[in-house]
C-alpha cells in the first residue's frame, strides 16, 4: 500500500465523536492523535454530511455534550470541510450503493469522499481494506493504522 503524507484523508463521523466522547478514553486519544495530526498537515477531509451526522450524535443520540460545545467543536473543522454534498455527490452516492451494497449513508460519504480525491477513508465502520475505486477503507484502531495514513 502506497503511504503518502498529501494523500487526502477522508474521516467519517465515529472519528469525530470518539475526539468529543469521553468513555471511552483509548480511542478519544487515538482519534484525538489522528484528527489532529492529519488537520495539521492540511490532508483532513470531510462533508457537510459528516459535520451533520456528528452534531446529532453528540448532543441529541448520545448526549455526550451541550448543542454548544458541539458546535463550537465542529466549527473548528470546517476548514476542511471541502467535501462535495451535492446533485452530483447524490448521484454518484445511487452508484456506489447499486455497485457495493452499502447502506445509504456510507454509499453517500464514499461518493463524497471520491469525488474529493481521497485515497483514504478512515472509519472503523467499514471493512478494513476494502476498496472503493480508488479509495481504501482504514479502521484507524488497527495495528500500523497511522503510519499506513502517514500519521505517526
Amino acid at each position: 500500500m502506497r503511504r503518502c503524507m498529501t494523500d487526502r484523508l477522508f474521516f467519517d463521523t465515529n472519528l469525530l465523536v470518539y475526539g468529543m466522547d469521553p468513555r471511552d478514553t483509548t480511542k478519544r486519544a487515538a482519534s484525538t492523535h489522528l484528527l489532529k495530526r492529519a488537520f495539521g498537515q492540511g490532508r483532513m477531509v470531510i462533508s457537510p454530511q459528516i459535520l451533520n451526522e456528528c452534531y446529532a450524535v453528540l448532543v441529541h443520540k448520545r448526549r455526550l455534550v451541550s448543542a454548544l460545545e458541539a458546535a463550537s467543536y465542529l466549527a473548528t473543522l470546517y476548514p476542511a470541510c471541502t467535501a462535495p454534498l451535492d446533485a452530483q455527490t447524490h448521484r454518484a452516492a445511487i452508484a456506489v450503493e447499486a455497485r457495493y451494497r452499502l447502506s445509504w449513508w456510507d454509499s453517500l460519504a464514499v461518493a463524497s469522499a471520491l469525488q474529493a480525491g481521497c485515497r483514504y477513508f478512515v472509519s472503523e465502520d467499514l471493512g478494513h481494506g476494502q476498496t472503493f475505486d480508488t479509495l481504501t477503507i482504514v479502521d484507524p484502531f488497527t495495528p500500523h493504522a497511522g503510519a499506513t495514513l502517514a500519521l505517526t
